[in-house]
């Protein structure tokens, strides 16, 4: 009887805090960030007031009543690029607080992991293992760990599902004979698993690379293909869409502009629209500042003329 009492006092003190600073901000931008963050928003917004008003008023009417409120890009994957970009930029606290709000608007925890996973290609199996480590501990606290343990891909992972004359069918056309034969001295050498996830997903990324490699290192190479294309990209626990997104986002967070634009063309490629990855970008600007995501803006504006896509850009987001 006295721990519902004490509850129930404890829910009307929030109510009251709420509606008072719902009397002084943007009560909208105020919601969407209880939506969002229901368990800590509240003292986020309360200890920014205490310390700059006019600071607080600003910043929550440009994320939470700005920002967050777009409807250029679904929240799941808004949130799960997110996740994403905290981790690389090693922003630990708000990769933590970021995992429930994905889970609150649909994502699910195999889903939060897969992401945080797949970031091992670009920031490391160190910094992508104390991310999962801490995802787990956050399902752990939320009683969602059997969702992650009941949900694992089997020993050999999508392999048995996959098939080399299948996925041919799927390769954009060789655009002359020397890419033709290029194909089949990388299958012939490396095996076919990772070399076709290559040419069916980043046929558009420059040849540079894989040929260095094949030329001075093709032990590593064999590895890089296996382990990357053969293993991480077809697990298909997301899909090609979304996992570009977050590509995107990391090379942003990380201000790596070659992989940024390689990737901007994936995603385009591989199921976005040129709306969604402009939306991943703008986002990126509460995260990462201006001067990245100018740039990028740029570059996205450029393939879009190439790739006669700007279409796509000049529908606003609602």
């Amino acid at each position: 009887m006295a721990a519902n009492q004490k509850e129930q006092g404890s829910a009307h003190m929030n109510v009251e805090r709420l509606e008072r600073l719902k009397q002084k901000y943007d009560a909208a931008a105020i919601d969407n960030g209880m939506r969002l963050r229901p368990d800590d928003f509240l003292d986020e917004l309360e200890w920014r007031d205490m310390i700059d008003q006019h600071y607080t008023r600003s910043w929550l009417e440009f994320t939470y009543g700005g920002l967050f409120r777009r409807k250029g890009l679904d929240d799941r994957t808004r949130l799960l690029v997110s996740i994403a970009q905290f981790l690389a930029l090693g922003e630990m606290e708000e990769f933590e607080r970021q995992i429930p709000s994905a889970l609150a608007v649909g994502a699910s925890p195999r889903e939060v992991l897969e992401i945080i996973l797949q970031s091992t290609v670009y920031i490391g199996y160190i910094k992508a293992g104390r991310g999962a480590r801490l995802c787990v501990k956050v399902l752990e606290q939320l009683g969602r760990l059997d969702e992650i343990t009941k949900t694992q891909l089997p020993l050999e992972g999508r392999m048995p599902e996959r098939s080399l004359a299948g996925e041919r069918r799927q390769w954009p056309a060789a655009k002359s004979a020397e890419e033709t034969a290029r194909r089949e001295h990388l299958l012939e050498k490396y095996g076919w698993s990772g070399v076709s996830t290559r040419i069916r997903t980043q046929n558009h990324q420059s040849n540079e690379s894989t040929n260095t490699y094949d030329r001075v290192d093709p032990h590593y190479l064999k590895l890089w293909f296996d382990f990357i294309y053969g293993e991480m990209y077809p697990r298909g626990i997301i899909d090609d869409r979304t996992r570009l997104l977050m590509m995107v986002g990391i090379c942003l967070a990380l201000n790596e502009p070659v992989q940024l634009e390689n990737h901007i063309r994936g995603a385009l490629l591989l199921g976005a629209n040129a709306r969604e990855v402009l939306e991943v970008i703008v986002h990126s600007t509460a995260y990462v500042g201006m001067p990245t995501t100018v740039q990028t803006v740029r570059v996205l504006d450029r393939i879009a003329k190439e790739e006669n896509r700007l279409s796509e850009l000049s529908t606003p987001p609602r």
